[in-house]
């Protein structure tokens, strides 16, 4: 919620909300008392820049990526990981909304299209296997020409599934909804896109990364056919075999050169 709070606003808004507050201080406190929280902030900010550069400290920002190289296949049913690279089909589904008004995500209505977005991706997850619901990545602030948006990258088995779901109790009630208002929240823009990938159609690899993209998702899998669905993660070094480089990740046969 923090970025997108922070992406929500332009940095112009954002040095005035702080010159607004410095000047405050300066009226209540002494000079030399309302300088020192700005200037403590970016002393502190600095040496730890230096320190990490120098190699002094630990570099937190690597904390939770994937310092090798990695991939994140689609796995069989049971979890286990496909002899064959890129043996499933997919679809990616891109949805978004944009608000074109001066209060970005505050603006009226917006508060309603997030929970209807949020209330699909519940259904979605929650009945992943009836939807053919793989999963989605976590909501990333965009800005635009106009003003912001909010995108989600999702992924599903196939069209079929995904045309399924358009048309459930859950997606219909959004639907509708915007149907009957997008006349009264003009500034409220609804995007999606839509791509079907046939399987060895795909690949992926990550490097250095944290998790972005397929590697976010832990898709639901059964052990046995009677098991409890769980959530599973296949992020996995990409080492040698069909995981050596994009051609062999995509299916086709193992590159003599050079990994990539």
């Amino acid at each position: 919620m923090a970025d997108l709070i922070l992406a929500n606003f332009s940095m112009s808004t954002w040095l005035g909300i702080g010159a607004c507050a410095q000047s405050i201080l300066f009226l209540i406190l002494p000079r030399h008392v309302a300088l020192l929280p700005a200037v403590i902030l970016l002393l502190l900010r600095l040496a730890k820049g230096v320190l990490i550069t120098q190699g002094y400290i630990h570099n937190t920002y690597t904390d939770g990526a994937f310092m090798h190289k990695s991939t994140a296949p689609i796995p069989n049913d049971d979890g286990s990981i496909p002899t064959k690279a890129a043996d499933k089909g997919l679809v990616v589904f891109i949805l978004g909304a944009n608000t074109n008004h001066p209060m970005g995500i505050f603006a009226p209505g917006f508060k309603d299209v997030g929970g209807f977005f949020q209330n699909m991706w519940k259904d979605a997850e929650e009945d992943s296997e009836k939807w053919g619901y793989l999963g989605k990545t976590r909501g990333m602030p965009m800005s635009t020409a106009g003003g912001n948006a909010i995108v989600s990258i999702s992924y599903w088995k196939d069209i079929e599934h995904l045309h399924a779901f358009a048309y459930g109790p859950t997606h219909r009630l959004g639907w509708d909804w915007w149907a009957a208002q997008n006349k009264k929240y003009p500034h409220i823009g609804i995007m999606h896109e839509t791509y079907a990938v046939p399987k060895g159609g795909w690949e992926n690899i990550y490097q250095n990364c944290h998790p972005i993209g397929m590697a976010q998702i832990k898709y639901p899998v059964r052990e046995s056919k009677d098991a409890v669905p769980k959530l599973v993660s296949t992020i996995m070094q990409a080492k040698g075999g069909k995981w050596r480089t994009m051609t062999s990740r995509m299916g086709g046969e193992e590159d003599e050169g050079g990994e990539y």
